[in-house]
């Protein structure tokens, strides 16, 4: 049986196909537009051959692989965009240091993963670097919304629970405000996707995590830290400073921006999110 695959996502253009009869297993795979690399392998059954092809099949799939019929044309992939390409390293950059994306939320340490992320972008150029810091700051651009703001204070204010009613003092830090923003980066992009659309998302069960460490300040300065592993940055800044002086009117924090609208406050808050408020302030009384 021949089967044909590709894997046309972000920056990834490959092609994989097998084929398997009777005890022989013939794959080969590699870049569309190339010969690719061919692996033959041999079982002691048919059974056996068929069971670990369609394993492979499966295990392809989960990937993101698409099948496509014999003999039909591989379609053209779309040409990225320079700055499409960018968010892609960024993503791929926050998502592949964190070594702990899959487990449960006690394991995750955050100074493990900016380490982790800072020694990953060691080991790029200054011209990606700079590409890295531009798509962050405009991602911090993207959280600064009042429903984010929300979010923050939900996670972080005082409350007062009284007659069935949470209060939540409305005093938001600037400061407070940007970390947290890069405590959402660092969470990964379908976190930070399905946050923006709703709130809400963060009690919908899918993910789980350290409400009591949501600061995430180190993450402002991690492309000039993996700059300076492999050169001399006089002024600890010169990724930053590339980015500003590239980008003058990209302010991460509200000098050209403001939020959309005022942040609810006191007992507006309970009214709008009552099941996230709920959650999130009886989660922070244990």
């Amino acid at each position: 049986m021949k089967r044909k695959f590709i894997h046309q996502k972000g920056l990834s253009n490959k092609f994989w196909d097998i084929d398997y009869s009777g005890t022989t297993q013939k794959v080969v795979y590699g870049k569309i537009g190339a010969k690719g690399r061919e692996t033959v392998k041999e079982f002691s059954n048919e059974v056996e051959c068929i069971k670990s092809s369609e394993s492979l099949i499966v295990q392809k799939t989960k990937k993101g692989y698409t099948e496509i019929k014999e003999g039909a044309k591989i379609p053209e992939k779309k040409e990225l965009s320079e700055n499409e390409k960018s968010e892609i390293h960024f993503w791929n950059a926050i998502e592949k240091s964190n070594k702990h994306k899959h487990t449960h939320w006690n394991e995750y340490d955050l100074e493990e993963h900016i380490e982790s992320l800072t020694e990953h972008l060691s080991k790029w150029g200054k011209e990606r670097l700079v590409s890295f810091e531009k798509i962050f700051q405009e991602k911090l651009v993207k959280l600064y919304t009042a429903e984010i703001a929300e979010l923050y204070i939900i996670l972080n204010n005082e409350f007062e629970f009284k007659d069935g009613v949470y209060t939540l003092d409305s005093y938001l830090s600037v400061d407070g405000f940007l970390y947290f923003r890069c405590w959402i980066l660092l969470k990964g992009k379908t976190f930070f996707e399905d946050i923006t659309k709703d709130i809400n998302e963060f009690i919908s069960g899918k993910y789980s995590f350290d409400i009591a460490d949501c600061w995430a300040e180190e993450l402002m300065y991690v492309s000039d830290e993996a700059y300076s592993e492999n050169h001399e940055n006089k002024d600890e800044s010169e990724i930053r400073d590339a980015v500003s002086e590239l980008f003058p009117k990209l302010n991460y924090d509200n000098g050209e921006f403001s939020l959309n609208r005022e942040p609810k406050s006191g007992k507006e808050l309970f009214d709008q999110y009552p099941e996230l408020v709920k959650s999130m302030c009886e989660l922070r009384e244990q």
